[in-house]
């Protein structure tokens, strides 16, 4: 797989990006320095020790010129205007970054731990449920619910195969505070029967998109629930408290609280 080293970047937590450039402007200043100690005579008309020239080296990429240390002769001013370009090019690449970074919106989506396989409405159905921990509005949000199976084919073939799973409700006209997703397990629901079923079920996959009012662009999120956080016969506790008349918070801290 190609490797795409500005994506890296930016998919990054901030300490990995810090540390990263950080890294690369040290490994720079050492190279020019050393290069400034291998021309005679190349700061204030002498031969510098390497700590004078990582020191000068400093002073040019980030362009500070401080005045005390000058290049002296014509390679070394041309190693100047070599470094001091490429200083200017990182300064202007790492803004891009770090503005691509602070501007790209998250929609901060917590997901309940477990997946319930439970009767709803007397109903056997699939729950799990979904909370907005910023609190403002995602107007237009729409929720896909996917179950991923492992099959092997007539030919022998081992293929995995990803079926979508109808909601209950898959569509909000805003979604502030939290979201009771519903997959009814009818006959026609590629996870009935599914534990007697020749087919393997690896997970299911929730995928959340809508437009963030804050920010005025098209947010998402997704989270993968495996077999193993699948619980069967439990329900959510409720996590809606009401604060004032029609005002409500949610209790975050029983997000994943499960009871029977």
């Amino acid at each position: 797989m190609r490797k795409d080293f500005y994506f890296h970047l930016l998919n990054t937590s901030w300490l990995k990006l810090v540390l990263i450039v950080f890294i690369l402007y040290f490994i720079g200043n050492v190279f020019f320095g050393l290069l400034f100690t291998l021309i005679p005579n190349s700061i204030g008309g002498e031969t510098p020790s390497f700590e004078k020239a990582f020191h000068f080296s400093v002073q040019t990429m980030s362009t500070i010129g401080y005045g005390a240390l000058s290049p002296t002769g014509t390679l070394a001013n041309f190693l100047v205007l070599v470094e001091s370009f490429i200083g200017i090019i990182a300064v202007a690449v790492m803004t891009g970054i770090v503005f691509a970074k602070l501007s790209r919106p998250k929609a901060r989506i917590r997901f309940s731990k477990n997946v319930l396989i439970t009767k709803h409405d007397g109903i056997r159905s699939v729950c799990l449920r979904i909370g907005n921990t910023r609190g403002n509005d995602i107007v237009e949000a729409k929720v896909h619910l996917s179950a991923l199976f492992n099959e092997v084919t007539s030919e022998g073939e081992k293929v995995r195969r990803i079926y979508n799973l109808d909601l209950k409700r898959d569509y909000s006209p805003f979604f502030r505070l939290s979201w009771l997703i519903i997959h009814p397990i009818s006959e026609t629901s590629p996870l009935f029967d599914y534990e007697n079923s020749e087919h393997k079920l690896v997970g299911l996959m929730l995928t959340v998109t809508g437009h963030d009012g804050t920010y005025s662009t098209t947010v998402y999120d997704q989270h993968l629930y495996g077999r193993e956080d699948i619980v069967k016969d439990k329900y959510f506790v409720d996590i809606m408290k009401e604060v004032t008349t029609n005002t409500y918070r949610i209790e975050y801290e029983k997000f994943d609280t499960l009871k029977d």
